[in-house]
């Protein structure tokens, strides 16, 4: 008799135990893709937030960087021929230069939610090398144009060396200028290839997609 119970009950709980156990799989699985489908969202809002800060940093450079490397060349002319001979005419050369202003919003916040985490490595590290150099930049051009014009150095008795340093420094902040076109050049290619990467998509494809208004 109790063969006979257990033949009939058995079955069913079989059934209903393979039942549960892949309504729980299933269930996972259903989490999981949620999770790996906001996990993508996250990190293509980032990436549309990079590009678009990115290309509006390397206008900018674009924009100022010739006047920038002509003002250089003037003073180094002007002094190679003596015609900076006082703290006026060099006030009337260097008084035009401007740092530029560029922006990291993107990549703080990025790495304030942890975006930075999920994205592809190759990615991380063009985006690092990008904002790196971004702000190595940034630290040198700022406190360099406040030396230019010091006050307590602009005398006739160091204009000499004064006008040295200034050639010095927009010569390296020319040089870093050239290279920050060529860094933002290449974080937009690898952007472009992250993104087709996570999409399975054409090169088309993520023209369109670079193209589209900022989320921002």
């Amino acid at each position: 008799m109790a063969r006979i119970k257990t033949s009939v009950w058995l079955p069913r709980v079989l059934f209903e135990s393979a039942l549960i156990t892949v309504s729980i799989l299933l269930a996972l699985g259903l989490d999981e893709w949620r999770e790996d489908r906001q996990d993508q969202e996250t990190v293509e809002l980032a990436m549309a937030n990079f590009l678009s800060e990115i290309r509006r940093n390397k206008a900018r450079v674009e924009d100022a960087a010739p006047f920038n490397s002509g003002l250089h060349n003037v003073l180094q002319r002007r002094h190679a021929e003596g015609d900076v001979g006082s703290v006026n005419e060099f006030i009337s050369v260097v008084d035009s230069y401007t740092s530029i202003v560029l922006q990291s919003t993107a990549w703080e916040t990025a790495l304030a939610t942890g975006s930075v985490a999920k994205m592809d490595y190759d990615l991380v590290s063009a985006l690092s090398l990008t904002y790196g150099l971004q702000s190595r930049y940034l630290q040198a051009s700022r406190p360099g144009v406040l030396d230019l014009t010091n006050p307590q150095l602009l005398t006739e008795d160091y204009l000499e060396v004064v006008i040295y340093n200034a050639i010095r420094h927009l010569r390296e902040i020319t040089a870093m200028e050239s290279e920050l076109a060529i860094v933002y050049e290449e974080a937009e290619r690898v952007i472009l290839d992250a993104w087709m990467d996570m999409n399975e998509a054409t090169l088309d494809d993520a023209v369109a997609w670079a193209s589209a208004p900022s989320p921002n």
